[in-house]
């Protein structure tokens, strides 16, 4: 007769339990890996790089500042200052001597966003410009923007009513903070270019499976900031007490050299 020993499994079903064991285990480790990634801009290849004159090249506020109130912070426009040498190849940003304003989207309608250090009782007037390459405007006008009574980091979405931004073009806009109706030169603005572009194949596949906290790295690491700054910043101002995007906001916003507006809150703003 032959004897079974019921204290050895089949060698089967040892290396199966093992190989579960292997897989669980590195899908715990690649789970805790994704969580810990910290968030970096990484500046972008472009096909085509835009004119260079009249190019946007500071995202802080320009104007007279006369007729504003005092803020001890910059009205900024929360976008990654990409730099060319002068022969037009790309380098890192900082090593170049041209810095263009810019961010890449692949959305049709992109948000953006700004620190805005007013109130709407300090200020007559917040509006925003979006223009073609052959300075047409893309709206039908200049959109009105009511601002809430908390100074900080507030988002402008394109109205789904409007055109569609093109694919390769580059949009130049605008965004206009009025402080005396009757001295228009004195209003502060700051100004970028967006571009829309078409994610590469690898990316679209990656970015179908990942949750959205994942999606801003890979977002990120292409290169892609208006996407990245929008799932982001969407997401922590509805978690605000979340420490976790609480980190990679910091992270994203000093990785563009935006430290002094990291530790800002972002508004529930803003009616257009």
């Amino acid at each position: 007769m032959t004897k079974i020993n019921f204290l050895s499994p089949p060698k089967a079903l040892v290396l199966s339990a093992t190989f579960l064991l292997i897989n669980i285990t590195q899908l715990s480790a690649q789970s805790q890996q994704s969580n810990t990634t910290t968030i970096h801009f990484v500046q972008p290849t472009l096909e085509r790089q835009p004119e260079n004159r009249g190019a946007p090249k500071d995202r802080i506020g320009a104007g007279t500042r006369g007729d504003c109130p005092v803020a001890n912070k910059p009205l900024t426009a929360l976008v990654p200052l990409l730099s060319f040498t002068p022969n037009k190849k790309q380098v890192r940003t900082g090593t170049a001597t041209t810095e263009y304003v810019l961010g890449l989207t692949t959305d049709e309608h992109p948000t953006f966003w700004f620190y805005v250090p007013y109130v709407p009782k300090n200020i007559n007037s917040v509006k925003f410009v979006l223009l073609d390459e052959k300075k047409n405007y893309l709206t039908k006008e200049p959109i009105p923007i009511t601002l809430s009574n908390t100074p900080g980091v507030i988002r402008v979405s394109v109205p789904k009513t409007e055109k569609p931004l093109e694919i390769g073009q580059y949009y130049h806009w605008y965004f206009l903070i009025g402080c005396n109706p009757q001295n228009p030169s004195a209003d502060i603005a700051v100004e970028g270019l967006v571009q829309r572009i078409v994610p590469k194949d690898e990316l679209t596949r990656r970015l179908h499976t990942a949750t959205p906290r994942q999606q801003v790295a890979l977002y990120a690491q292409a290169g892609i900031w208006q996407d990245a700054v929008t799932i982001l910043g969407e997401l922590h101002a509805r978690k605000r007490q979340d420490a976790a995007l609480s980190t990679d906001w910091k992270d994203l916003l000093e990785s563009v050299g935006l430290e002094n507006i990291s530790t800002e809150a972002i508004a529930p703003c803003c009616t257009l």
